[in-house]
């Protein structure tokens, strides 16, 4: 500092403390009228001294009058209450100290256009200016129409400062933000705390003593968010007229009045009655559409609607996860889901998380339906396998290895949680439609030379389903458990092993549909099953032979030779012994007589065997 400011300041503080003993010592040697009227002398001299002090350039002496006159005229008003000249049965406190500063502020804005140089008296009038309303109105009015007092408030001093000198814009300019942030707070915060109240009946009570009223009234309520969004509004308006600092971020004020507009939405929402929590989420749906399908994301609009959305969606599952409205979560975890498809259209979101958001959300819906009440295990275990379907179904057609990994791991979750759910449902049949909705995709996915390896799952999994149809309904023959994998595995292993030899794509399927219903045609009485075992394997013979086929012919001859020999060893006992050596004997006979021919034949049939694929 300067000398001369240094002396002018410790002149000003020295005079002002000299006030405040005048008053302080001679209450009891002067009337408090007269003490009070030479104070108001004083300020008046220091005012009006101020002016030609200005006129003729002599900056420092102006502004350390201006000082000084402000200083003395509230010590005077300051000093008339507290010796009793106004006492507090004639006017309250707060309307006392609402007209002191009124008056000192009045007085400010006056010298401010006679003595326009003097910065003081601007700064004072902005300054002081802001206390006369939130005094005088505080308990006189409704918290909203005094929230829009405070509003009309500081619309006036940022428009008039903006006429001022750089530091009385700067002096408006922060007032009024210190103004607007706190009503947009003291707002947010009755509203916040009417929401409690709204659904926690134990603080219920001390809410509503300090509101000093019903906390779960409506109308303040909706006023009082109404009120927080006009005052968005004004302040995104304002913001053209008054230049942000450049440390800040673009649009960082006008995201900052949307987010506390949002907020107050957000929370007024669920005290409506009976749809106030569909509201919020239609409107973060809302919302969340707009951002998406906008044309242009950038600018003031782009940043409001990001925060916004942001705002009002994350209240909404905070709500919701707070009062543990499951069904309001699962239509929440839905609706990402879809919005992650519509991100992806877009080109919001790349494929992949994209991919693995709506799956996942999907699945967390379904869970949380299904957890609630709203969904039956069945319900949910169903529609839990189709998620894994589509998911499945999707992998089909991508050719993005990391897409096509996230979308088969995201089945597979999906297929387990089926699974679980249907086992809470306690029938195998469901168990079966679960699987079979499942293997249904991956059959068309194992369709590609490269995923051949999927048609081994795909018939674990049609096989698995098979056996628990067949248990749920109370099967007891055992065709229903091998005939319908077997022809799974015959369709399978011909589309995808054909130009592998027939042991591995055709073998399985036969030996799992020929073999337990050979083993058990063992008696007289099953002539029905005989007969198809029988004429299966036949048929399964000339296929081989015709084909070319060593599987199909092995296995089909290895199943006549069962029938046979067990047919024989039934209708041994009945034979008589001499038949039994007269046989034995011919054909030793006959085998000897031709030993090198059948020797020969059977060299040859058994190259032919060797020969078959």
């Amino acid at each position: 500092m300067s000398p001369q400011a240094t002396l002018l300041s410790l002149g000003v503080l020295l005079l002002l403390a000299a006030g405040v003993t005048f008053l302080a010592v001679t209450w009891d040697s002067l009337p408090v009228p007269i003490q009070a009227a030479i104070i108001a002398t004083l300020a008046t001299i220091s005012l009006i001294s101020s002016i030609p002090a200005a006129r003729h350039k002599l900056t420092g002496t102006a502004e350390a009058l201006a000082i000084l006159g402000t200083g003395l005229l509230t010590v005077d008003l300051y000093g008339a209450r507290a010796l009793g000249l106004i006492s507090s049965d004639t006017v309250d406190g707060l309307t006392y100290f609402g007209v002191a500063a009124a008056i000192v502020a009045a007085t400010n804005l006056l010298m401010s256009r006679i003595a326009p140089t003097v910065i003081t008296y601007g700064v004072a009038a902005v300054v002081i200016g802001q206390l006369p309303l939130p005094f005088l109105l505080a308990d006189r009015l409704p918290l909203a129409a005094f929230l829009l007092g405070l509003l009309i408030q500081v619309t006036i001093t940022l428009l008039w400062s903006v006429k001022g000198t750089k530091a009385v814009r700067l002096t408006g300019a922060t007032c009024a933000a210190l103004v607007f942030w706190a009503l947009m707070f003291i707002g947010c915060v009755r509203i916040f705390l009417s929401l409690v109240a709204h659904y926690s009946i134990r603080t219920r009570p001390a809410i509503s003593d300090f509101l000093n009223n019903s906390p779960t009234a409506l109308f303040p309520v909706l006023a009082t968010t109404a009120v927080l969004c006009l005052a968005a509004i004004t302040g995104i308006a304002l913001l053209r007229k008054t230049p942000l600092p450049r440390a800040l971020p673009p649009t960082f004020a006008e995201s900052a009045c949307t987010a506390a507009a949002a907020l107050a939405v957000a929370t007024c929402l669920p005290q409506l009655p009976t749809a106030g929590r569909w509201l919020d989420t239609g409107l973060a749906t809302a919302l969340a559409l707009i951002v998406l399908l906008m044309a242009k994301r950038t600018g003031v609009r782009g940043a409001a609607a990001w925060t916004a959305t942001s705002v009002v969606a994350l209240v909404n599952f905070m709500f919701c996860a707070m009062t543990e409205d499951l069904v309001q979560l699962a239509l929440i975890s839905a609706i990402v889901s879809a919005l992650a498809l519509i991100a992806v259209w877009r080109k919001q979101l790349q494929p992949t998380p994209a991919a693995l958001t709506a799956s996942l959300t999907a699945q967390l819906a379904a869970v949380l339906a299904t957890y609630d009440g709203l969904f039956t295990p069945r319900t949910g275990a169903i529609v839990l396998a189709v998620i894994a379907a589509l998911s499945i179904a999707a992998a089909c057609l991508i050719t993005n290895p990391p897409l096509e990994r996230t979308l088969l791991s995201c089945a597979t979750a999906a297929a387990a949680l089926a699974e679980f759910t249907a086992l809470l449902d306690n029938t195998a049949t469901l168990t079966g439609i679960v699987l079979t909705i499942t293997a249904a995709p991956l059959v068309a996915y194992g369709m590609r030379p490269e995923r051949r390896e999927a048609l081994l799952f795909a018939a674990a999994l049609l096989i698995t389903a098979n056996t628990a149809f067949a248990l749920g309904t109370g099967a007891t023959t055992i065709e229903w458990f091998t005939l319908p994998p077997a022809a799974a595995l015959l369709a399978i292993g011909t589309y995808g092993w054909r130009t592998h030899p027939s042991w591995v794509y055709l073998a399985p399927g036969l030996l799992l549909g020929l073999v337990p219903s050979t083993l058990l045609a063992n008696s007289n009485d099953d002539h029905l099953r005989t007969t198809f075992v029988v004429a299966a394997a036949l048929t399964t013979i000339l296929l081989g032979t015709r084909l070319s086929l060593q599987a199909p012919f092995l296995i089909g001859a290895a199943v006549l030779l069962k029938i046979a020999l067990w047919q024989f060893l039934e209708v041994a006992p009945l034979i008589p012994r001499w038949t039994t050596l007269a046989t034995a004997g011919l054909i030793l006979l006959t085998v000897g007589a031709t030993y090198e021919r059948r020797l020969q034949n059977a060299k040859q049939a058994a190259h032919w065997v060797a020969a078959l694929r």
